[in-house]
């Protein structure tokens, strides 16, 4: 089942956050450049995995309760955006997510 984004309900941020998940080819060149993905070990805990769950939380697809643990491990580094081919703006997809979770905490156990 294909979800789309509802980019009008996410605020001045929602078309960004969508063209950045979107953007991302799951190629997987941002994984060993992640501290934490190197510390952990676990797919949700790179750039890719938490791209992943920006988008399924995004969609409405995902318990923003689900995701949130993965995205609270991303340090901010932004050392996996030299290591995209597709030019994903990681750092500026995290903290637009971060804010826009900020803005809406407590309203949803969704986003979307």
């Amino acid at each position: 089942m294909q979800h789309a984004i509802p980019v009008e309900t996410l605020g001045p941020q929602g078309q960004a956050m969508a063209d950045a998940v979107q953007a991302c080819v799951h190629c997987g060149f941002c994984l060993p450049a992640c501290p934490t993905y190197r510390l952990l070990g676990e797919e949700m805990d790179s750039p890719r995995g938490r791209i992943y769950l920006m988008k399924e939380t995004l969609e409405g697809a995902l318990p923003l309760a689900e995701a949130m643990p993965y995205i609270d491990h991303c340090l901010g580094c932004v050392g996996c955006v030299p290591a995209c081919p597709s030019g994903v703006p990681y750092g500026d997809l995290i903290t637009s997510f971060r804010a826009y979770v900020t803005q809406n905490d407590g309203q949803s156990s969704s986003i979307g």
